[in-house]
This record gives structure tokens, sequence and C-alpha cells, in this order.
């Protein structure tokens, strides 16, 4: 019986990825993730400053701006502006907590999502199953 648990324990071990991993998404989670990263940042949602005039509306940001420089103003905010480093604020959301997101996947699903609102493409989002998956991995990748 013992030989039995240590196999199951084993193959585990080589299944499950650890924290030094990360989860793989699809591009449907990223979706679904980045509304509700767009949503939950900064407790009120990200729409609570740039759905206000004068603050820049992020659906034209999103296409003005490459990619890099979108990451660079999340991570960094925009000196001289109220606009501060919004990356530690996105990381505290639980959603992103409770699937392990890295910083790199928590920018990628916020831009994916902006660009899905930016082209008409963000109506009826709905949560994949999939997910709840991501979040046991999650959970017993902490554990390890």
């Amino acid at each position: 019986m013992k030989k039995i648990f240590s196999a199951v324990a084993l193959l585990a071990a080589f299944t499950m990825p650890t924290l030094a991993e990360e989860l793989q998404f699809t591009d449907e989670e990223l979706l679904f993730l980045g509304k509700k990263i767009y949503e939950r940042a900064a407790g009120r949602g990200c729409g609570a400053c740039h759905d206000v005039r004068p603050f820049p509306d992020l659906t034209k940001s999103v296409k003005r701006l490459s990619k890099e420089e979108f990451f660079k103003v999340v991570r960094e905010g925009r000196p001289g502006t109220i606009m501060t480093a919004m990356l530690p604020q996105i990381m505290k959301i639980g959603l992103v907590k409770k699937h392990c997101l890295t910083e790199e996947q928590a920018l990628e699903a916020l831009y994916r999502y902006l660009n899905a609102l930016a082209d008409g493409k963000a109506e009826g989002i709905k949560k994949p199953a999939s997910l709840k998956e991501k979040a046991k991995a999650c959970k017993a990748m902490k554990k390890s």
C-alpha cells in the first residue's frame, strides 16, 4: 500500500505545476480574467477613472500604444499625472491570486480584454468552466 501511495504522490509531483512554473491559460480564459481585472483593479475598477472625462479612454489608448508601452504604463504609471503604477493593485485582486496569474499574464489578460472592448467584441464574455480547474491547480501549487 505504501508503494502505491508513494507512486501516486511521485506522479502527482511530476504532473502538477509548481510555483516556479506557471499555469497556462486559453484565450477565452484570459479574456474573462482581463474583464474581471478591469472591473476590480484598485477596488472600483479601471473605469472609475478611465470611463470619465478628462481621463484617457483606455479603448483608444490600447490601440494607440504598443503592447510594451501599455504594459509599461500599467507597471510604472505616468509621472506627473494621477496615473500611478497599477500592477501592484492588480496583483492583489482575489481572482488574480486565486488563479496564480503571473504579472505578465495579468497584463496580457487586461490588454486582450481592452482590445476586445475597443473592437466591440467584449459583449457576452462568460466565465469558462475550465477556470475552476485552474483555481484547483493554483491551490495545489500553493500547498506544495
